[in-house]
C-alpha cells in the first residue's frame, strides 16, 4: 500500500461526517507530531469524530496531511482550488472533489500553544482558528466577525450594566473585545461557560473562550451558558484567593439567567450562519 493510499472514508448517507481522510504515511515523519501520529488514522477516532458532528445538518469532509512540507500552511484559513494545487500538487484534486456541497478542512498538523490531542473537539476548535485566520487576511464583512462583534459587545454590555463596570474608552475601543478588560472576561467566561475549558478554569485568553463556544455548538447543536455569578472574584490571586471582585447589581440578580441565555441563542444562531456561508469553502488548517 502506498502512502498516499492510506485513506480512511466515511460516505453514509444523511450524516454529518461524510468524509475522514488521512494523507500521507502516518508511520513516518510529517506535520503531525507524536501521539496524533497513532490517534487521527485509528478507526476509532474515526468513529468519534462521526459521532461528534452528527448534530450539525452540514456535511464535513475532514483531512488530515501527514505529507512532509504542508505544516507550514498551517492556519492558513480559506483556500482557492489553485491555491490547493499550488499546496498539494496532483493530490489536491480529491480534496477538490466533492467540496461544492460540504464544508472541507484540511489540518496539516496539530499546531497550538497547548499540547493537545488531535480530539474531536480540538477539530471542531482549530477550524473555528482556520475561519477566523480568513476574517483576519481578508478583511470585510463575515459571519464570523458578525458573531464576535455580537458577542463581545454583548459581553460588555454585561459586564457594565450588570456589574457596573465601565468599558474602557480611549485608544483601540473600536474593537469589540477590549484588551483592557482580559481579567474580568476571563473570569467571566471560566464562570458561565459550561464546557470543560471554563469547568476546569483554563480559559485564560478571552478570545478562546470563542472558539470553544463554536466546538461545543458543533459538538452538541447548542451554546450553554450559567447564569451570570453574583459576585466574581478575578485578578492576581494572593494566597490562592483572588485581589478583585465584581458584584451584580441587586436589580438585576433575578434576571441574571435571561441575560446569559439570550447570549447563548443570539450565538446558536450567528454559529449557524457561519456554518452555512461555509459551505463549499475548502479550509486549510
Amino acid at each position: 500500500m502506498r502512502a498516499n493510499e492510506f485513506i480512511i472514508e466515511n460516505t453514509v448517507d444523511e450524516m454529518a461526517l461524510k468524509q475522514f481522510t488521512p494523507m500521507g504515511d502516518f508511520n513516518k515523519p510529517g506535520p503531525f507530531k507524536g501521539v496524533d501520529k497513532r490517534l487521527v488514522p485509528h478507526p476509532t477516532n474515526q468513529l468519534k469524530t462521526q459521532k461528534f458532528f452528527e448534530k450539525t445538518p452540514y456535511d464535513f469532509r475532514l483531512f488530515f496531511s501527514n505529507i512532509p512540507g504542508t505544516g507550514k500552511y498551517s492556519e492558513t484559513g480559506p483556500v482557492t482550488p489553485e491555491q490547493l494545487q499550488q499546496m498539494f500538487g496532483e493530490q489536491a484534486q480529491p480534496i477538490i472533489d466533492g467540496s461544492e456541497d460540504a464544508i472541507t478542512v484540511v489540518f496539516v498538523g496539530n499546531s497550538g500553544d497547548s499540547k493537545v490531542m488531535m480530539t474531536p473537539w480540538i477539530m471542531a476548535h482549530r477550524f473555528g482558528h482556520a475561519i477566523q485566520s480568513g476574517v483576519r487576511k481578508n478583511g470585510g464583512w463575515s459571519t464570523w466577525a458578525e458573531a464576535e462583534k455580537h458577542f463581545f459587545t454583548s459581553v460588555n454590555t454585561m459586564l457594565e450594566e450588570y456589574y457596573g463596570k465601565a468599558t474602557p474608552t480611549g485608544f483601540g475601543t473600536k474593537a469589540p473585545m477590549k484588551t483592557d478588560l482580559t481579567p474580568e472576561y476571563n473570569a467571566l467566561f471560566n464562570a458561565i461557560g459550561t464546557q470543560r475549558s471554563s469547568r476546569s478554569g483554563e480559559i485564560k485568553r478571552p478570545y478562546e473562550f470563542l472558539y470553544e463556544l463554536f466546538a461545543q455548538y458543533l459538538g452538541t447543536g447548542n451554546v450553554t451558558f450559567n447564569p451570570l455569578p453574583s459576585n466574581l472574584g478575578y485578578g492576581r490571586q494572593v494566597f490562592g484567593n483572588p485581589t478583585k471582585y465584581m458584584n451584580i447589581k441587586p436589580e438585576h440578580r433575578d434576571d441574571a439567567a435571561d441575560a446569559t441565555q439570550t447570549l447563548a441563542n443570539d450565538m446558536h444562531y450567528m454559529f449557524d450562519d457561519v456554518l452555512s456561508s461555509s459551505v463549499g469553502q475548502i479550509f486549510v488548517m
